[in-house]
């Protein structure tokens, strides 16, 4: 698989923009329309790493919701959050704008090649992008991310 000629595919088919962050690194805008006709956009970062999967490749795609805080309901968090199809709410370590560590929630997918194509790729990146934009709503006060 051809990860670039695949998310440029998908960002021109939805009209999404695409960047290359570094080699083989991307960083997809995802539209997300909301009930009101307006639109939210919700980064999603998508790579590939070897040997993830039981020694295989994998497509690796998240979306950041917000830094984790003791002070969230975790419960609540988790419960809620159980709607993604492909993909998955975690704790990762992150860094702030200023470099600082951190830790940070995230959606995320992890997606083995050789069981994917491109239209399961757009579904799911799609499906990291909406949960993720969920619950940077719900707990980390709006479209941040």
């Amino acid at each position: 698989m051809d990860l670039k000629i695949v998310l440029s595919n998908i960002a021109a088919r939805w009209n999404y923009k695409l960047d290359e962050l570094s080699p083989g690194v991307f960083r997809m805008d995802v539209a997300l329309k909301m009930k009101d006709g307006s639109f939210r956009y919700q980064f999603v970062y998508i790579w590939i790493i070897p040997g993830r999967y039981m020694g295989k490749d994998v497509v690796y795609m998240n979306s950041r919701c917000g830094e984790f805080s003791p002070n969230l309901n975790l419960y609540k968090l988790l419960k809620e959050s159980g709607c993604g199809t492909y993909c998955s709410i975690t704790v990762t370590t992150d860094k702030r704008a200023d470099g600082s560590p951190c830790e940070t929630v995230i959606a995320q997918a992890v997606q083995p090649i050789q069981y994917t194509n491109e239209e399961i790729l757009n579904e799911v990146i799609y499906d990291v992008a909406y949960n993720a934009d969920i619950v940077e709503e719900v707990y980390f006060g709006g479209d941040n991310n």
